[in-house]
């Protein structure tokens, strides 16, 4: 992925070598070439700003950047079963009042 020396200014070296890694994650999970394909930059804005929501497995960033993309590639027309995510449980609390 290529960023700035700005980009490269905001985090931490192990924080860049979490996102390179979900971005070549995410790059294998939609099939595309993470260093030149039309859409690898934003791609990688995508998983800086999931990481910077909090974020930081690997396999969760590259799934949920990978689903961000089939979300745009959807408004195109292209459409796709979305990844899941790894630690994907389902919670089920009850919501009534005591």
């Amino acid at each position: 992925m290529t960023f700035t020396d700005r980009d490269r200014r905001i985090f931490a070296t192990t924080d860049w070598e979490i996102m390179q890694r979900a971005h070549n994650r995410a790059s294998q999970l939609l099939d595309r070439c993470p260093r030149t394909h039309e859409r690898c930059n934003d791609l990688a804005r995508v998983i800086m700003a999931i990481y910077e929501s909090g974020v930081r497995d690997e396999d969760e960033l590259a799934a949920m950047a990978a689903n961000r993309e089939l979300n745009f590639m959807a408004g195109r027309g292209h459409f796709q079963k979305p990844f899941p995510f790894k630690n994907a449980t389902s919670t089920h609390e009850s919501m009534t009042e005591h």
